[in-house]
């Protein structure tokens, strides 16, 4: 009797992961055992080197710039890292009523702190999302807050109007990919500034994220 699995669950993280992604990460264990950027012996500089081709790779595949890919503990480390360090305790921020703990407590916890926020309602047609996000905005607006797709409806977000919107008023655009990157094509030349994503869903890799 042959048994196949098949995983519903892949909206918190895609199972079985692929061969390749079981011997890059065997290779890791057993080839890159140096302390990339604190030694200059041969291992050290090989698993720098290791490093640094793994961020191009992730850098290319979003169109950015790979000395802006960092590599963190998980989406929500990431989503975390984005939001306070673009808020710093002040202004005004927008998110949706999709988002995702991961995103709308850092805000709640800001709002404790000195910063506002607003939530838009994400649950329309594409214009009425963007008009939604739009009027919200106000002069002490610093960030956009949305996630790209819903990982309890699978809704995708207009992201590309909202990313036009964040450019037409000078505004900070934080996407959380983690549902949408991997089965979208997205990139940061659809207006997103800072985008968030998670390693082991459908990008298919380890639990590592990137922002």
């Amino acid at each position: 009797m042959v048994i196949i699995m098949i995983n519903f669950d892949n909206s918190a993280t895609t199972f079985p992961k692929p061969y390749s992604v079981q011997k890059a990460v065997n290779e890791a264990i057993t080839r890159y055992g140096g302390n990339p950027g604190r030694s200059g012996h041969e291992l050290s500089i090989k698993t720098a080197e290791a490093v640094y081709a793994v961020r191009k790779t992730a850098a290319d595949f979003f169109g950015a710039q790979t000395e802006n890919a960092v590599f963190t503990s998980n989406c929500t480390h990431a989503l975390n890292l984005a939001i306070k360090g673009v808020m710093n305790g002040e202004g005004h921020v927008i998110i949706s009523n999709l988002e995702h703990n991961s995103a709308a407590r850092p805000v709640y916890a800001l709002s404790k702190r000195g910063c506002s926020f607003d939530i838009a309602d994400a649950n329309t047609s594409a214009d009425r999302v963007a008009e939604n996000f739009e009027r919200l905005i106000k002069p002490q607006t610093k960030a956009i807050v949305c996630t790209l797709g819903s990982n309890v409806t699978g809704r995708i977000t207009p992201y590309k109007m909202i990313g036009e919107i964040c450019r037409r008023h000078n505004i900070c655009f934080i996407a959380d990919g983690a549902q949408a990157c991997g089965v979208l094509d997205v990139k940061l030349s659809d207006g997103i500034n800072i985008l968030c994503t998670a390693g082991h869903k459908s990008l298919y890799g380890d639990r590592k994220s990137v922002v």
